[in-house]
């Protein structure tokens, strides 16, 4: 089956060279997980932090059991960290 998979910020470095805008295309076995998809290209499971299928959010607890299909769209971001770096009592 194929499915698309899409790496973002820092996730992309584990990309084929020939990827384009953040996203390769993966040839994977019929029934195949999450986590299997991601050890194809070698991204370690613990670095994706937000993880949706097909738009829908998935646990992490399920990316060894949720099965993909043909068609699906993948997409992986590292968690992401905005602000000021003062403590929140400094605003007042």
């Amino acid at each position: 089956m194929k499915i698309t998979l899409r790496l973002y910020a820092t996730l992309n470095v584990y990309l084929p060279p020939e990827s384009r805008n953040n996203e390769t295309q993966l040839e994977l076995p019929e029934a195949a997980t999450i986590s299997e998809a991601l050890g194809v290209l070698g991204v370690p499971m613990s670095l994706p932090h937000i993880i949706f299928v097909n738009g829908c959010h998935v646990l992490r607890p399920d990316l060894v059991t949720r099965q993909l299909q043909d068609g699906d769209i993948l997409v992986f971001f590292r968690p992401l960290a905005a602000g000021s770096p003062r403590p929140a009592e400094s605003f007042t």
